[in-house]
């Protein structure tokens, strides 16, 4: 949702920037100020899709949450914390980490998954050592999708 937003953000900028520059370049006394406003707006523009495309990057990585009918669908399972780091990211007051984790079905075999999550710097410590084992739930029909609820 944010990173859509974002975007959103982005091309409005863009299109402002090439109207107001199109526009001030005709006079010669608001030429200088078309170049100075389409610059700052177009660095404005290129900064807020760079923040899509992080938090895009995010969203896409993310334990989400299942819905009630998926949840009621999900095959229960383990996940094993093989790694967690720390990223210098920071979202509604957690830092976000970088989990590697080996999910094992209750019926069928392990497979390894990459995912992040935000967690409390108590909960990413403990995280940290690599000897966790938390319950969770995944999607029959897509097996990178998981939630899991201790880290909500």
């Amino acid at each position: 949702m944010a990173s859509t937003v974002f975007g959103t953000l982005a091309v409005i900028a863009v299109v402002v920037g090439v109207v107001l520059f199109l526009r001030l370049r005709r006079k010669p006394q608001t030429r200088v100020g078309a170049y100075v406003s389409a610059m700052f707006l177009f660095l404005g523009a290129g900064v807020l899709a760079m923040g899509s495309i992080s938090i895009a990057s995010l969203e896409a990585a993310a334990l989400r949450t299942f819905t009630p009918a998926e949840r009621a669908a999900a095959v229960p399972c383990d996940a094993a914390v093989l790694g967690a780091e720390e990223t210098s990211n920071k979202l509604n007051g957690r830092y976000v980490w970088m989990l590697r984790l080996r999910v094992t079905p209750r019926s069928g075999s392990p497979y390894e998954i990459e995912r992040t999550a935000r967690l409390t710097s108590s909960m990413g410590e403990r995280l940290e050592r690599g000897d966790a084992v938390l319950s969770c739930l995944v999607a029959p029909t897509d097996h990178t999708r998981i939630e899991i609820s201790a880290l909500d």
